[in-house]
């Protein structure tokens, strides 16, 4: 039997669905999906193991190798572990290496939902033509937000299972501009921009 890679999302978590047995000969299979999501950016994964009946050594060494990569740069998550599987974690010393959840839903209960934050500090990055960090800082999240606004970016009220869009306000041109220029004042008297420029690696 074979294993089974189903994709799913939720806000900023991909979901990797498996399904069969994660050994020797499935476990490149898995190795090659999770290298390729890496390298389209995606930092925040989920694990559904619960259609895993079997895990090896060579299983193990993946989900090890995902773990040491996104260390203190994203997050992995197992869910859904089996009596069975579970002890193969446990039996090898690596049932404390990793966030386990009885489920799914447990394991999405707190899960980042960061993906607009992300958006709007690379605009703001773009701003000021710096690389913007990620994920970002809870003081980026800010710091972007505001020069969202000083750049008329309005983000979306909610952010659902798909990635969320910006779109500039629609609002008459005369009005945003005196609220542009109002936030600008204010930012500019306040050292927002400053700060911006140093949270992005710009000039003061």
């Amino acid at each position: 039997m074979g294993l089974e890679i189903k994709q799913e999302e939720e806000g900023a978590v991909r979901i990797l669905v498996l399904k069969g047995r994660l050994d020797t000969e499935t476990a490149a299979d898995l190795e090659l999906t999770l290298q390729d999501l890496l390298g389209t950016g995606e930092r925040y994964f989920l694990l559904d193991l619960a259609g895993i009946g079997y895990v090896s050594s060579a299983g193990l060494r993946v989900l090890l190798g995902l773990a040491k990569k996104l260390d203190g740069k994203g997050s992995l998550r197992l869910s859904g572990l089996s009596a069975a599987v579970r002890q193969v974690f446990d039996v090898a010393g690596f049932g404390k290496l990793f966030a386990i959840f009885p489920n799914r839903d447990a394991a999405l209960d707190d899960a980042p939902r960061i993906r607009l934050e992300v958006l709007l500090a690379q605009k703001a990055a773009a701003l000021l033509r710096t690389a913007a960090p990620t994920p970002p800082s809870p003081p980026a999240i800010e710091l972007a937000r505001a020069a969202a606004l000083l750049l008329g970016i309005k983000p979306v009220a909610a952010v659902g299972k798909s990635a969320p869009s910006m779109r500039t306000p629609a609002v008459p041109q005369s009005a945003f501009e005196r609220q542009r220029n109002a936030i600008a004042a204010r930012s500019e008297s306040s050292g927002l921009m400053a700060k911006l420029r140093r949270l992005f690696g710009g000039k003061s």
